[in-house]
């Protein structure tokens, strides 16, 4: 039997009653951690201690703040007095 496409046990996303479960369990422990009993200041002190104390860290708040930046590559290839660029430059002289 072939498994390729079509839906499959266990797979796809978990219910959300499964994600808000995990999150709690994580806001929890980060309660505890920091004693303290507000779910805003846990996280908050989790974001100081954790991800901010890394360049890497700061970087995945940054771009879940901000937004990622576009990757975009300037290329120029030239092969035998070929320019690829010729080929998109839309001046009146070459019509």
């Amino acid at each position: 039997m072939s498994t390729k496409g079509g839906a499959r046990p266990n797979s796809g996303r978990k219910s959300k009653v499964d994600e808000e479960k995990v999150n709690t369990i994580f806001v929890n422990a980060l309660k505890q951690l920091y004693n303290t009993n507000n779910d805003d200041t846990a996280k908050i002190t989790f974001v100081k201690d954790v991800l901010m104390e890394s360049q890497r860290g700061q970087i995945f708040i940054a771009e879940h703040i901000f937004g990622k930046p576009k990757e975009t590559i300037e290329q120029t290839t030239t092969l035998s007095n070929f320019n690829i660029k010729e080929l998109f430059s839309f001046d009146s002289d070459k019509q």
